[in-house]
């Protein structure tokens, strides 16, 4: 499973620009879902409000996009979350990192597609032949919605922050953004409300390439720190929709194009050593839902260097809730700045309120508002309330079968 960032959204949308502009949506087949049709709008009405209207085009500020159509009607309003993506029958999903074994002779797509729109072609459209359109979005974590025109000044599109590609701030301007901002550069640059679009991974590569630690406080951000961060923030998602989101033609020093290994090979060490680094940092990965797929390292290269030449040692620890990766040798804290601990609440795995060990190395950070984001609050709160809540449930249905009994 993996986040979905501006560029493979800007990918999604040239595909409908591209082959869907000027068809008329003769059908769509829908399926039930309460959560992924959001915003008042169910699978029948959304269907229903559609069908019979010509796509115009497509539209995208940060991650979430939107067809324009012909006629009077909300037009309707896509956001993939960590899952979502978009397929034409009989071509392979839009993904920005290919599944090794998904087929394009599946159709529908497995394992859940809650939309397919069947289109057929007008006088002046983009092509002469019928297109099926669906929509996958396997963990239901995509949302599906009518809104009314213009999109962009309605919610939730209207709650959004800058876009990096289409609305980049100037320096004066972002630094007049960021003056009174709290928490971690990482926390911040992924907060949907400050900049849209900035997924987990863009928000990593965007830190390396600006030299900066993830943790870092946005108050103790420098002069020259600021400037490298308004550079790379808009320079990351530029050259990632340069290349239409293919990973393959990322760049070769990128750390994208190495984090997928989790780095245990960076570094020379004992293979005891490297397959227990391997396993702590598999954990980790899986618990913020990044998947084994097609190896994206450059050919004929066996580690991300340095300047100097030498490998990089690629770590990773949580911020804001999310798998971060950070190259330890280019990436510092500033002097004096220490980066604390998680503190336990108490509940399952806690020891009297002090820092336990977990999943490998924690990181304070503020959460960010992304909607990819797990749900908001501290994860140890979170964790801890679903488990006090189960105990409190297991001691009122005990408590209920005694007085039967009785």
């Amino acid at each position: 499973m993996l986040a979905y960032r501006l560029s493979e959204v800007e990918r999604a949308r040239r595909l409908i620009q591209d082959t869907c502009k000027g068809y008329k949506i003769k059908s769509v087949d829908s399926t039930e879902d309460k959560i992924v049709y959001t915003g008042g709008t169910n699978h029948e009405e959304f269907a229903k409000e559609i069908t019979g209207r010509t796509i115009t085009g497509c539209e995208r500020k940060g991650k979430t996009f939107w067809m324009t159509l012909s006629g009077k009607g909300r037009y309707p309003v896509m956001h993939f979350g960590m899952t979502g993506m978009l397929q034409l029958k009989g071509e392979e999903p839009t993904w920005y990192r290919r599944r090794p074994k998904e087929s394009v002779k599946t159709w529908p797509p497995r394992p859940f597609c809650p939309s397919i729109l069947k289109l057929e072609p007008q006088k002046g459209s983009i092509g002469d032949h019928p297109v099926e359109l669906a929509f996958i979005d396997g963990r239901r974590l995509g949302r599906l919605r009518l809104v009314a025109p213009p999109v962009i000044d309605q919610p939730p599109v209207s709650a959004l922050g800058f876009d990096p590609v289409l609305s980049h701030p100037t320096f004066e301007e972002f630094k007049k953004l960021i003056a009174k901002k709290k928490g971690t550069v990482k926390g911040m640059i992924m907060d949907q409300a400050f900049s849209a679009g900035v997924g987990n991974w863009v928000a990593d590569e965007v830190l390396y390439q600006a030299r900066i630690h993830p943790s870092c406080p946005v108050n103790h951000l420098s002069e020259q720190n600021i400037k490298d961060l308004h550079h790379q923030l808009r320079a990351v998602p530029l050259k990632a929709v340069e290349v239409n989101a293919d990973s393959r033609k990322f760049p070769e020093d990128w750390l994208f194009r190495w984090r997928w290994g989790k780095g245990v090979k960076q570094k020379r060490g004992s293979d005891k050593e490297n397959d227990r680094k391997k396993e702590q940092q598999q954990q980790l990965a899986a618990s913020d839902g990044e998947e084994e797929e097609e190896d994206v390292k450059p050919k004929g290269k066996d580690f991300l260097a340095l300047p100097d030449g030498s490998p990089a040692t690629i770590t990773f620890v949580e911020v804001g809730g999310r798998t971060t990766a950070v190259v330890t040798e280019l990436q510092k804290m500033p002097d004096g700045v220490e980066i604390k601990p998680k503190i336990s609440k108490g509940g399952k795995g806690s020891r009297g309120g002090k820092p336990i060990p977990s999943r490998g190395k924690r990181v304070a950070g503020s959460r960010n508002n992304d909607d990819e984001s797990r749900p908001t609050g501290k994860d140890d709160d979170h964790r801890h309330g679903i488990l006090t809540t189960s105990l409190n449930v297991s001691i009122f249905v005990g408590s209920l079968v005694k007085l039967i009994e009785l």
